[in-house]
Order: structure tokens, then sequence, then C-alpha cells
């Protein structure tokens, strides 16, 4: 006989001698005679986190928290502390439940939200081909087990193995492919590893490009590999398992050791060549230079030498308009002064003639005889001009 304490926050079952058993909430005291006492073990879950209980009976049901649950071993056969499901903005769950007439459903949960999925639900865990942990352009079976899908735009590198030209030459082109989930509902009707059909088609599509091009085609028409247009059998199988193909960038090619070595030694060659021909048309080009600048500054010469022809032609015809300005000046100034005495004279002579009517009209007022006047005046004109020769 005793008694024991059971706390508050505590649970605990009394059995007794009978097999009878009693549940006790703390707090609380009790006497046990041929009794015996056991404390329940509790289990809690908080905001992300649920409780999955397994009764005796075989129901199972979850409960979300927060939440808190004590073991009773006659009621339950377990209890366990589960995280929600955290689905951000680019994330869904494919989750499966069976009803109570045994009928499968399927929904899609997308994010971004905390799931708690309910007891009789399952989530869909994908298995896809994935890159290799030591190559990533190396694609290996059920390499990504996830239950979250993506449905944001992804990315792969891919090199495409043992691909022959139309002359046998063995390659391995190397991809790079940008892809995205459209449809989920379609990518799990028609496939089961989407990434496995995505490669197969893009193999198909790059063996079908080499197959009829020669190599030294093909190494002119590899940056069509680039173009979505070369590859219609992984744009037809994408679209028909829901995914949609952004784009597909070509990262270049590998081929055997002695076809490289080859391959390099064009390569050099070309390139010494390209070298050889650019310093050699740089030289060509300086030449160029200096002869367009000879060119140039020859007829910068002859413009100067014509501008100071032309400016010496202005000023001998400047000089030459100014004499004839002048020239013409001292004409019209002669002539003006010519003008003046030749009208100086003539008013002189008139006046003179004048003068001498008046004296001889004076004259005749006094009687004189006017003819004989006139004679001798005359005569002594006549001798005076005679005088003057002699004397000259």
């Amino acid at each position: 006989m005793k008694f024991k304490t059971v706390l508050e926050g505590q649970q605990a079952i009394v059995t007794d001698h009978l097999g009878k058993v009693e549940l006790i909430v703390g707090p609380q005291r009790v006497f046990l005679y041929r009794k015996r006492l056991t404390v329940l073990r509790d289990y809690t879950a908080n905001r992300r986190e649920y409780l999955v209980i397994h009764d005796k009976d075989g129901l199972v049901t979850h409960k979300p928290g927060p939440c808190q649950v004590f073991l009773n071993p006659y009621l339950h056969e377990s209890i366990k502390v589960e995280p929600a499901i955290i689905l951000d903005g680019t994330q869904l769950l494919v989750v499966y439940k069976k009803s109570h007439d045994n009928v499968v459903t399927r929904r899609l949960v997308n994010g971004p939200q905390v799931f708690i999925p309910e007891a009789e639900e399952w989530f869909h865990e994908f298995t896809w081909h994935g890159p290799s942990p030591d190559d990533k352009t190396k694609i290996v079976k059920c390499q990504r087990k996830f239950t979250k899908l993506t449905i944001i735009p992804e990315n792969m590198y891919y090199n495409v193995t043992d691909v022959r030209t139309q002359d046998d030459t063995t390659l391995t082109l190397k991809i790079m492919l940008f892809y995205e989930l459209k449809d989920a509902v379609t990518m799990l009707t028609m496939t089961h590893d989407p990434i496995a059909d995505l490669i197969n088609a893009l193999c198909a599509d790059v063996v079908a490009f080499a197959a009829n091009l020669s190599y030294a085609a093909f190494l002119g028409q590899s940056s069509d590999l680039s173009c979505l247009k070369s590859y219609p059998q992984l744009i037809q199988r994408a679209e028909r398992i829901g995914f949609e193909v952004n784009k597909v960038v070509y990262r270049g090619y590998q081929a055997s050791s002695q076809l490289q070595n080859m391959q390099d030694n064009a390569i050099k060659s070309r390139t010494q060549l390209r070298l050889n021909t650019e310093v050699e048309e740089r030289e060509q080009k300086l030449v160029q230079f200096r002869l367009q600048r000879e060119e140039a500054r020859s007829k910068l010469k002859q413009e100067r030498q014509l501008s100071e022809h032309e400016h010496a032609q202005a000023l001998d015809r400047m000089t030459q308009e100014h004499d004839l300005q002048l020239a013409s000046l001292d004409h019209h100034q002669n002539v003006e002064l010519t003008q003046l005495d030749t009208q100086a004279k003539l008013e002189l002579e008139e006046a003179k003639n004048k003068s001498e009517e008046d004296f001889l009209r004076e004259l005749s007022k006094l009687k004189v005889d006017m003819t004989k006047y006139l004679v001798n005046q005359h005569h002594f004109e006549i001798n005076k001009e005679v005088n003057v020769v002699n004397l000259n």
C-alpha cells in the first residue's frame, strides 16, 4: 500500500490485480493497493509538425500541431512525430488518397503552404534520371528521387556520344538543354521518367542531324544545333509529356585523339595563316594610309599653290582695275579741264569781240570812217605777225 502523485500536465494508468485499467489525469494523488501505476510518455508537435497515431485496432490518425498526445499502451500501438511538408511557390506535391470504397484519387497540392497529409493519403515518389555526382554531363538512371515536383525552368548538361557523320567520323557533341514543366497531369499520365524521354529524343535529333553531313560540312553547320528547329523529335516528345523546351545550346564537340590532333594542327595552321594575313593587311593598310596622307598633302599643297596663284591674280586684277580707275579719273579730269579752258577762251573771245564791237560802235558814234580804221587795223596785225616770225 502506498500513495503516488501524478503531476499537473502528466497522465498515468493504474492497473489492478484483476487487469482493470484506469486513466489518471494529473494533478492527482492516487492510493495504490495491489495496483501498479505507469506514467505515460507524451508526444508533442509544433506548428510545422504532426503526430502519426497508430491505434491497437489498426486505425491510423494524423493530428496536426500544435498538439500533445500521451501514448496509452492499451489504446495505441505507436505515436510518431513527423515534420510537415513545406512547399514554396515553385513546388507541388502529387497526393493520392484511398477512400472507404477502395477508390484511389489523385490531386495536386501547389505551394506555397505547409501541407499536412491525412492518414489515408500518400505522396507520389518520383524516380528520374539525374546527373552523375562525378560528371554532370553523364545522366544516371534512378539518380533523382524526390516527392516535391519543381515547376520552374530547369536545365541539364548532356554529352551525346558516338555520333557518326556521313563520312564515318565519330564525335561526342556537348548539349545544354533548357526545359520547363507545363502540365503535371499530362506528365504523370504519359511518362514515369520525363528526363529519360527528353534525352532519348535529343539523342535521336542530334544523330539524325550529323548523319546527313560530312565532317567538314558539320563543322560549317554546327551552329544550327543551337536552333530549336533542329530538334523536331525533342519538341514533339516534350509537348506529349507535358514539358516545353525553351532553348538548346550547342557547347561544342569532342573527337578522337587522332582526329583531334589533326584538327588542332589544322586550327594551328589556319590561325597562323590568319595571323599572317592580319599582319599583311595591317602592312597594306599602313602603306595605303601613307599613300593617302601623301596624296592628301599633295592635294593640300596644290590647293595652297592654286590659292596663292588666285590671290596673285586677284591682286593684279585689283591693281589693273585701280590703274584703270585712276586713268579714267585723269581722263575725265583732263576733259573737264579742257572743256573749262575752251569755255573760258570762248567767253574771253566773246568778251573781246563784244568789247571791240562796243569800241567800234563808239567810234561809229564819233563819225570815224570804219572802213579805213578796219583796213589799218588789219595791216597792223599783219605786220605784227611778220615781226614775230622774223624774231623767231
